[in-house]
């Protein structure tokens, strides 16, 4: 055969498998920049309202503290908070009393959380990263009739 270089079956495969490799790692390291938005939504309860029943809330997550510290909800009102990190560590916002747990939000992130609360009192709120509770990251979740 004039002009065809035959390449070994074993080096065809290497090449082959190296391919394979790189086309996996690629594919793994995709994605877009960016903020991105994490979202889970356990509920207290089982019941679903409507997106229009909804009530939006923003904390901001700065080291070691929450902005606001408190808030007031209604007690089988649907919410949905938005997380925003500004600190230069991972934060969350959990209530431990009510088994309540956001993800974590890395620094620059905003997450979201959906909750529903059917329990009346004043809870604790915390961020469970550690030490942080220490540190004074605890605010104040009341949930009213």
């Amino acid at each position: 055969m004039k002009g065809v270089i035959a390449m070994p079956k074993r080096r065809i495969w290497s090449a082959l498998a190296v391919l394979l490799v790189l086309a996996v790692l690629l594919t793994g390291c995709g994605g877009g920049g960016g903020s991105r938005q994490q979202s889970q939504a356990p509920s207290s309860s089982g019941s679903t309202t409507s997106q229009a029943a909804t009530r939006e809330i923003t904390i901001v997550l700065s080291d070691f503290k929450f902005e606001p510290a408190e808030i007031t909800v209604k007690r089988g009102e649907r919410v949905r908070l938005t997380l925003q990190n500004t600190g230069t560590v991972a934060h969350d916002w959990t209530v431990r009393d009510l088994n309540l747990a956001s993800p974590r939000v890395q620094p620059g992130q905003t997450a979201t959380y959906e909750f529903t609360v059917d329990r009346v009192g004043t809870f604790t709120s915390v961020c469970v990263e550690a030490g942080h509770e220490a540190l004074g990251m605890t605010g104040r979740l009341i949930v009213e009739n």
